[in-house]
């Protein structure tokens, strides 16, 4: 897998520039260690997914130029995949659940992504994807669980470790595990002394609760500020690779969440969603340097408004 992530830094590197990572003092000097934050909302539809669209297109691209691509997506992956898309000269058809975000819905929709709607379940979601890459031969572009997912997501390690020296700590957002795998993949194989943590909400514990046992575990994921990371079950190759590879999963409220994407709004001017901020709700006292992966910055305005609120930002 790591080769194969070389060859994804390759193939990105003429369509997506590195993203920053920046040291935060407020964080730093709060929690007695130095912070980093590495800024995938700056992606250019608003979180990493872009990577992984990108190099599931780019490793495919006749195969996406002449039958089109096909994915499942609540938002972050739907969006990216429109994006990529239209920089490649590839028809898009993105299913989505009726009762996904709206703001998510028009963006993917802008990206000149076309929407199939699903009835709001993640089995009616899968359900309709496959029946149209079975009906079309459209190319499937997995939103975390194929090699060229995780391969693209492997890049952002690369990137940190190109920009961060010595051994740290990266606290990376789960899903599915796309991008945890990844990252994990990249950080070890060159830095093994780094501690690589996975951090999801309690609403949706899929991943957290699949590694203390054999197999994956379903669950049925409760409304959550993160809601892009809100997956049913984890994907088969990204447990494999974070049973191996990954240190520890930490678990968030949503009272966490809620402060941490108030904290990065006050003390970085940074809007970040909330499933882009449980890295920073995660981070304890102490220790050796830490990196919190903002994944992604498409918090729905509404709850942008209600969750700064408190902080008279809205």
């Amino acid at each position: 897998m790591f080769g194969l992530i070389q060859q994804a830094r390759a193939r990105l590197a003429p369509v997506l520039p590195p993203t920053p990572l920046i040291r935060s003092d407020f964080l730093s000097r709060r929690l007695g260690r130095d912070v980093f934050l590495k800024l995938e909302s700056l992606q250019p539809t608003g979180s990493f997914k872009v990577r992984p669209a990108f190099n599931g297109m780019l490793a495919n691209l006749e195969q996406a130029r002449s039958a089109g691509v096909v994915t499942s997506s609540s938002g972050n992956f739907a969006q990216a995949v429109a994006y990529a898309a239209t920089e490649s000269g590839v028809d898009a058809q993105i299913v989505m659940m009726r009762g996904a975000s709206k703001f998510k819905r028009d963006r993917t929709r802008g990206f000149g992504g076309t929407v199939v709607d699903c009835e709001d379940t993640f089995a009616s979601r899968w359900e309709t994807t496959f029946r149209i890459q079975e009906e079309s031969g459209r190319l499937l572009l997995h939103p975390y669980d194929s090699p060229e997912t995780i391969a693209g997501d492997g890049t952002l390690g690369l990137e940190l470790l190109e920009q961060l020296e010595g051994d740290f700590d990266a606290y990376v957002p789960i899903s599915g595990g796309g991008l945890i795998s990844g990252v994990a993949t990249a950080v070890k194989q060159v830095r093994p002394g780094c501690r690589v943590i996975g951090v999801q909400a309690k609403a949706n514990p899929s991943m957290h609760d699949s590694i203390k046992g054999e197999t994956a575990v379903t669950t049925r994921p409760e409304p959550s500020l993160a809601d892009a990371l809100a997956v049913a079950t984890p994907g088969e190759r990204t447990l494999e690779i974070v049973r191996r590879l990954v240190d520890d999963i930490e678990l968030v409220s949503e009272k966490r969440i809620t402060e941490a994407v108030k904290l990065l709004a006050n003390e970085q001017k940074l809007v970040a969603e909330g499933g882009g901020a449980v890295g920073v709700a995660a981070l304890a006292r102490g220790g050796r340097p830490a990196v919190c992966v903002l994944s992604g910055g498409n918090i729905l305005p509404e709850k942008l408004r209600s969750v700064l609120a408190a902080a008279a930002l809205a």
